[in-house]
């Protein structure tokens, strides 16, 4: 094989071991958070899908209004977690990227 050639193969599985990496982290990943008075718990997967929910005994009778801003409430919080993740891996991934094509031959 010509070394120009193997070369490139390397990147790409390099490459590929990174994204197959960002892949696992994201599917086995969660982020959860509470509104303010911690009533309501949201957790998120990597994927932002919401996996669970938790509504602490008594909460459902302050009325739907109330149930539905708390609700609201954490679920921002736990989408800006996950947010914040996903900027410091995005950023991780463009370094990574950069390193591996500066080795390109």
């Amino acid at each position: 094989m010509h070394p120009e050639v193997a070369a490139v193969l390397r990147q790409a599985g390099r490459l590929q071991e990174l994204m197959d990496r960002q892949l696992h982290k994201m599917a086995s990943e969660s982020f959860t958070a509470a509104d303010e008075s911690e009533t309501v718990e949201v957790t998120l997967n990597g994927h932002h899908h919401v996996v669970d929910v938790f509504i602490a005994d008594g909460t459902l009778r302050l009325g739907a209004g109330t149930v539905e801003q708390r609700l609201n409430e954490a679920l921002l919080n736990a989408t800006a977690e996950a947010a914040e993740s996903i900027a410091a891996d995005q950023d991780r991934l463009n370094e990574a990227v950069a390193e591996i094509t500066r080795m390109a031959p």
